[in-house]
This record gives C-alpha cells, structure tokens and sequence, in this order.
C-alpha cells in the first residue's frame, strides 16, 4: 500500500513551477481526501497558513521617515511663508523711510535753523537784561548821588 508524502514539494524542491497558496491548499486537500479513502489516518491541515511579513522592516523604517518629512513640510511651509511676510512688512516700512529721506533732510535743516535764530534771540535777551541790570545800578546822569 502506497502511501501519500508527508510533507507536498514545492515547485524548487520537486522541479516544478512554484504553485499558488490556493493551489497548494487544494492539493493537500486532495491528499487528505485520498488518505481517508484509503483509511490512513492523517492530521488536519491548518485553518491558515502562515505568511512571513511581506513588507520588510527598513521599507517601513523608510515610509515613517517619508511621511514625517511631508508632515513636517506641509505644517512648516505655511508657518515660514507667515514669518516671511512678516519681516517684509517690517521692511516695507523701511522703505517709505528711504522714500521720505529729502523731506526728512529739509525738515532736519529747518529745526537746525530754528535752533540758531533761537540762539540769537536768546543771545540777544541776555544782553538787554545785562544793559538794563548796568544802568539800574549806575546813577542816571544828570543827577547826583542819593541825598
């Protein structure tokens, strides 16, 4: 009596095309239908077959990597653009500045020559007060000493 493999070949170890997990399945099924038929006892196959992760580790290490890097961008960019037009508008005011400089220049000149007429005036003051403070102190002429 003829009894079936133990374990089915795959198609590198039999030298066959390698077969699809549903046409493995179906073929152990088969030769579990076959062994009851001839009264071989034979274990159950398993429900499911485990698979080994098909997404390697570093190719996940790289997507979390990827998509840190978008997040990072899209929440940075707009944040950097606001910080951007914020010192734009800090040197916009600059250059109405620039564009005011002649005007600002004559004003200047115009304080600059008010300060020197005040300073004559002052100058001026100063020297009435010192004239009168002189002849209120000095006898007036005509007249004698006090009497």
């Amino acid at each position: 009596m003829e009894q079936p493999p133990a374990a089915p070949l795959t198609g590198n170890q039999a030298g066959q095309p390698a077969r699809s997990a549903g046409q493995l399945a179906r073929d152990l099924a088969q030769q579990a239908r076959d062994a009851a038929r001839q009264g071989i006892p034979t274990a159950a196959p398993p429900a499911f077959y485990p698979r080994e992760p098909t997404v390697p580790k570093g190719a996940v290490d790289i997507s979390v990597a990827v998509l840190t890097t978008v997040a990072i961008c899209v929440i940075g960019a707009p944040i950097a653009r606001a910080l951007g037009r914020r010192i734009d508008r800090k040197s916009e005011v600059t250059r109405v500045a620039d564009s005011m400089a002649p005007q600002l220049r004559q004003l200047q000149e115009s304080v600059d020559a008010m300060a020197i007429e005040i300073e004559r005036i002052s100058e001026g003051q100063r020297f009435t007060s010192k004239l009168l403070a002189e002849r209120a102190g000095a006898p007036i002429a005509g007249r004698s000493g006090p009497a």
